[in-house]
């Protein structure tokens, strides 16, 4: 029996938050566009900052070890592998905590830690 997929909805009433943007980046000297929703861009452009790398470089530095996958899908997964590798290094909350804490320490997680998971580097 073959899956019931939703029924295509219009793209102009998905909300904003899930509309693609198309960007063009630079990989290598070679111009060409990325599409993904605003809050990986958000999150990219975040890793970036953290790391005090420019985004081109980031993502010429993905672009080299993805392999057979796409650029976007290479982005995506390298993305949440750097906010695992910062979440597994933050402390585990106590049993009474609730919620998030209102400051929390700045990620510790390194650039070259997400790279490695992303890779599958041991």
């Amino acid at each position: 029996m073959a899956a019931r997929r939703r029924p295509a909805v219009d793209g102009s009433k998905a909300p904003k938050s899930l509309r693609p943007l198309c960007r063009n980046v630079t990989i290598g000297g070679r111009r060409t566009s990325v599409r993904m929703e605003p809050v990986l861009w958000d999150c990219l452009t975040d890793i970036c900052r953290r790391e005090v790398r420019p985004l081109n470089d980031v993502v010429t530095l993905i672009d080299g070890r993805r392999g057979d996958s796409s650029l976007t899908a290479a982005l995506r997964v390298f993305i949440l592998a750097y906010y695992r590798e910062a979440a597994r290094s933050q402390p585990a909350p106590t049993a009474h905590a609730q919620g998030f804490a209102e400051e929390q320490a700045p990620l510790s997680s390194t650039f070259d830690d997400a790279m490695r998971v992303f890779t599958g580097d041991p």
